[in-house]
């Protein structure tokens, strides 16, 4: 068999494109892990929060309004005394 530079130029060609897909895919499944694991720590958070409120400000039974305005009664005082 006589060696072809244009095939060998096709098919590197091929390889670069099926590598760029591949990088491409890799790239996008990173991302969608990333979003996921930063979906899962905020929920944490979110359930954390809740249930030191209910613990300390016994809100069990409080309607939705009554939580907000529990939390805007203390709102500037915990953004201004924010521990950084």
């Amino acid at each position: 068999m006589k060696y072809d530079p244009l095939e060998e130029s096709k098919d590197l060609k091929e390889k670069i494109t099926q590598l760029q897909q591949k990088k491409q895919r890799l790239e996008n499944e990173t991302r969608r892990k990333l979003s996921w694991e930063n979906r899962k720590a905020r929920t944490k958070r979110l359930i954390e929060t809740g249930a030191l409120a209910e613990k300390y400000f016994g809100m069990e039974d409080f309607t939705i309004e009554q939580r907000e305005k529990v939390f805007q009664t203390f709102s500037e005082f915990v953004k201004k005394n924010k521990v950084r």
